[in-house]
């Protein structure tokens, strides 16, 4: 049985929960729909891409943005910059994706095969940028965590900063898009925009955390040195307790690929109602707020691996309902806000997984990898997100969906299947591979606790 957490309040100001919360995820939300919602729309329609070709560059993106997450946790753990192990590479991430993103979505007037070139080449680049500061930013709970109720509560008002930027964005968005016009480099100045909103975060989050991660020479002297963390440390972290957790958190992320790219073939030729998309994005955003705060309270009640498992079920069985009585779009909608609210506890508990499991390594001597294992955590995301995109797009050729073409009943009824049991099955999965997890968090509080005490000295 799963040591359930004593209720206990945060160490951490809620105004720095807050600074946290708003600058590591409220801001980047906005460049993060902007990549997802436009990036085939701007091959294809911008620059005129082959839809082949164009699929096949988001394909290879999309498995670039899982390569980077890894190289961008080996780029962090191998260096010890002056200004923070961790606080450092948070702007230095946001200055590559201000100047990379743009540089991406511009149309330059170059032939077809060199602004694909550009596209993927600034693509790995930001890439590199964002995947380093999501990293960086996710590796400093465990310095700013006294406890578990910190690290959870991190995590939650990380999630509601992105819940709340997401709402936004589906306000604001679209009209900050067209405030640049319809000229060739409207969608590069809208990157900018929001290349320098992430911007504005990580200088906030790099101040922030100053006396959390706090330069070498200005450590205590009592405070243990920084180890260099070589390949056999990080590949040590990925034993015990850390198996079930890649395995089941690549198979919780894969609905997201599933429902990202199946939505608006779905609310086109399933409910016959475009505008239904912009609306189940925005209620989305509503339902994950609302969630994020129902699973804090639950996490407490539970322990975050019960909630991990029960809500995974939940949600499981809400995309199973899709193809049942989800056909029309008010009982669509009412059930995307209820996947909303229960699949956020999977992508909330993420980074406060792999800060106990790295406090856990630590704990048992097998390993300080901290900041591998956040990247390894990343990757999960990005890596369940990449397959089942993959999936999902072969699926649509398989049912015989063109483009251009009226659907048959077999293609209305191929997407919808899809849409729901693709979802619900690897949600189920996640949950049933995550039952092998099991790390005593009551002993984690104590060598947090322990640890503390050692450094305040």
């Amino acid at each position: 049985m799963e040591n359930k957490v004593q209720r206990a309040m945060p160490t951490l100001k809620k105004s720095q929960l807050l600074m946290y919360g708003f600058g590591g995820m409220f801001l980047n939300t906005f460049y993060l729909m902007f990549l997802a919602y436009y990036r085939l729309f701007f091959l294809t329609n911008v620059l005129m891409l082959d839809t082949y070709v164009a699929a096949t560059i988001n394909s290879i993106s999309v498995w670039i943005n899982v390569g980077t997450m890894v190289l961008a946790g080996i780029i962090v753990d191998s260096t010890n910059l002056k200004w923070g192990k961790f606080r450092s590479w948070v702007p230095i991430g946001g200055v590559m994706v201000t100047i990379a993103f743009p540089l991406m979505f511009a149309n330059l007037g170059l032939s077809t095969g060199a602004a694909a070139v550009m596209f993927v080449v600034m693509f790995a680049i930001q890439s590199i940028g964002y995947n380093t500061l999501w990293v960086a930013e996710r590796s400093l709970v465990g310095p700013m965590s006294r406890n578990t109720a910190d690290a959870t509560a991190l995590a939650t008002y990380a999630q509601q900063g992105s819940t709340i930027g997401g709402f936004i964005y589906g306000l604001v968005g679209t009209r900050i898009l067209a405030f640049w016009g319809t000229g060739p480099n409207s969608y590069a100045l809208t990157g900018l925009t929001f290349g320098l909103f992430i911007l504005a975060g990580t200088f906030l989050i790099f101040f922030m955390t100053k006396k959390y991660d706090l330069p070498s020479e200005a450590k205590p002297a009592s405070a243990p040195k920084a180890e260099k963390v070589g390949l056999g440390q990080m590949l040590k972290s990925i034993r015990g307790p850390m198996i079930p957790f890649v395995v089941a958190m690549i198979l919780n992320n894969c609905h997201l690929g599933f429902f990202m790219t199946l939505l608006n073939h779905f609310t086109t030729y399933v409910l016959n109602d475009p505008e239904v998309l912009g609306l189940a994005v925005t209620l989305g955003s509503v339902a994950s707020f609302v969630g994020a705060w129902i699973s804090k309270i639950m996490c407490d009640r539970m322990g975050k691996r019960s909630a991990f498992i029960w809500f995974s079920l939940l949600t499981g069985v809400l995309y199973m309902l899709i193809a049942f009585i989800g056909r029309t779009s008010v009982p669509f909608l009412i059930l995307r806000l209820c996947v909303g609210a229960s699949c956020v506890v999977g992508g909330m508990l993420i980074p406060a997984f792999a800060n106990d499991l790295a406090d856990y390594n630590e704990m048992k001597g097998t390993s300080n990898a901290r900041v591998f294992v956040q990247a390894l955590s990343g990757t999960t995301i990005r890596m369940g997100t990449a397959l089942s995109t993959m999936i999902a797009s072969f699926g649509l050729a398989f049912v015989g969906f063109q483009a251009g073409m009226e659907p048959t009943p077999q293609v209305v009824n191929g997407i919808t299947y899809m849409m729901a049991f693709g979802p619900a099955i690897v949600c189920v999965l996640s949950a049933l591979c995550f039952i092998p997890y099991h790390v005593d968090e009551k002993e984690l509080d104590a060598y947090r606790a322990e640890k503390a005490a050692k450094m305040a000295k």
